[in-house]
């Protein structure tokens, strides 16, 4: 590291503010990471919740398609599905985890069948749209998950990088600065000391008559 202290005396006050603020700042980073992996370890366990509940939706949604193109045929089922196809809208909330910004919420809404579309065909229509709305829910609810589980690592990683650089290089630098500093202050003094006494006795040897 590159010193830009002050020379002289006033390089100590300058390094001893930043050894200060470098402590500081590594009691930030230690308090970000322990708050950090404790949303870690919460989205971990939220991520194979949702993924189990996703998986376990899309046995359902099948086991509901699979009746209604049973009871009507895959060739109706599909022909009044059409309509509404690609109309499905996500809708995403987000959340400020320690000045990481990541989606905490997602909502998905979904056009319904009119009663007579429902009626037309058989009585396994509506609740396949409604089985596929809730895998698309989860689905949603699994990818937030995973957004917000990426996220949260990418911030620790840098802040244990962060961490490092201050706790391994840059405050053991300014200490030694400091220490080497006070050291060559030290010796300034004890010459000024020596001179200073010197030429006291020089002046007294001089007044003498």
């Amino acid at each position: 590291m590159t010193s830009q202290a002050p020379p002289g005396r006033a390089g100590r006050p300058w390094l001893l503010e930043r050894v200060a603020t470098a402590t500081h700042g590594v009691d930030l980073l230690r308090q970000k990471q322990q708050l950090l992996t404790r949303e870690h370890r919460r989205l971990l366990r939220l991520r194979e919740d949702t993924k189990r509940e996703w998986d376990r939706a899309c046995e359902e949604a099948e086991v509901w398609s699979s009746r209604a193109d049973f009871l009507s045929g895959a060739a109706a089922t599909r022909l009044v599905g059409a309509t509404y196809a690609g109309r499905a809208d996500v809708a995403i909330s987000w959340r400020n985890t320690m000045g990481v910004l990541h989606p905490d919420q997602a909502r998905v809404s979904a056009p319904d069948f009119a009663t007579y579309e429902r009626a037309a065909l058989n009585s396994a229509v509506g609740p396949s749209r409604d089985a596929h709305v809730r895998a698309m829910n989860a689905a949603a609810d699994h990818a937030v998950a995973e957004s917000a589980l990426r996220a949260i690592e990418s911030e620790l990683a840098s802040a244990h990088r962060r961490l490092r650089a201050i706790e391994h290089d840059r405050l053991p630098a300014l200490r030694d600065e400091l220490h080497s500093l006070e050291l060559r202050l030290d010796e300034v003094e004890r010459e000024e000391r020596l001179v200073t006494r010197w030429a006291a006795q020089r002046g007294e040897k001089g007044d003498r008559p």
